[in-house]
């Protein structure tokens, strides 16, 4: 039989996964522009995290959050998040120069403002702070408590994979992907990018003690990228 920890971290977990693919629906895919939808999103993400708490007794040390390490934290956080853009664009600007250019169709034709006010604002408010605390803060956090933290971690990663489903399925229907070889290939990579961002997120988090490494990594990882596919879409 399942434990009291194990149910309630089963229930969060089914409750984020729920919530975040509805709400994924009700915002759309368009990523530049800010709407209602999209605010009640992380009004509700953040509702669910501070219940959640409440609930479960998490403790801010036990999620990461406070002083501790922070600039430190977030100086690798941004270190690694910039790195992977660096290396992920990297790739996508060979694919191109050998014939196979990706473009997204709310990126072409945005203002160049609005991306970078999207990057710069949008993202780390409205998407990066209610997800890193929801997952690399609560799951992670209530996970850790009776699983090693290579279990938790693959754990939190997996359901933050279950919570982008219905995202990852509208960004690659606004692609010029079409032939079914190139869907399969770019929803393998995709999930595959989500898992191991997952992964690299819970480990700054774990290794240096503070949410702030995961929140930095994870901005500056999308962030870096949005801008950087805007301009390669662009050109």
């Amino acid at each position: 039989m399942p434990t009291r920890w194990g149910w309630r971290v089963a229930v969060i977990a089914t409750i984020l996964i729920l919530f975040g693919n509805a709400a994924g629906l009700a915002a759309g895919p368009n990523v530049v522009t800010l709407s209602w939808a999209t605010m009640a999103q992380t009004a509700g993400t953040l509702l669910i995290v501070i219940v959640a708490f409440r609930w479960c007794g998490l403790t801010r040390a036990e999620a990461g959050i406070g002083p501790t390490n922070l600039l430190r934290s977030a100086l690798i956080g941004a270190g690694i998040g910039l790195g992977l853009a660096a290396v992920v664009l990297l790739a996508l600007d060979l694919g191109a120069l050998l014939g196979t250019p990706i473009t997204y169709q709310p990126l072409q034709g945005a203002a160049t403002s609005a991306v970078l006010t999207h990057a710069l604002v949008g993202l780390p408010l409205l998407t990066v702070i209610p997800e890193e605390l929801a997952f690399r803060g609560l799951l992670l956090g209530l996970l850790i408590r009776n699983l090693t933290p290579w279990r938790a971690t693959l754990v939190t990663s997996a359901i933050f994979v279950a919570w982008h489903v219905v995202v990852q399925v509208q960004t690659l229907a606004l692609t010029n992907f079409t032939s079914p070889g190139h869907i399969v290939l770019a929803t393998s990579l995709a999930v595959a990018g989500l898992f191991a961002g997952g992964l690299i997120f819970a480990f700054v988090r774990l290794r240096t003690h503070s949410l702030a490494g995961a929140i930095m990594a994870h901005w500056l990882f999308d962030a870096a990228f949005v801008t950087g596919l805007y301009f390669l879409t662009a050109s």
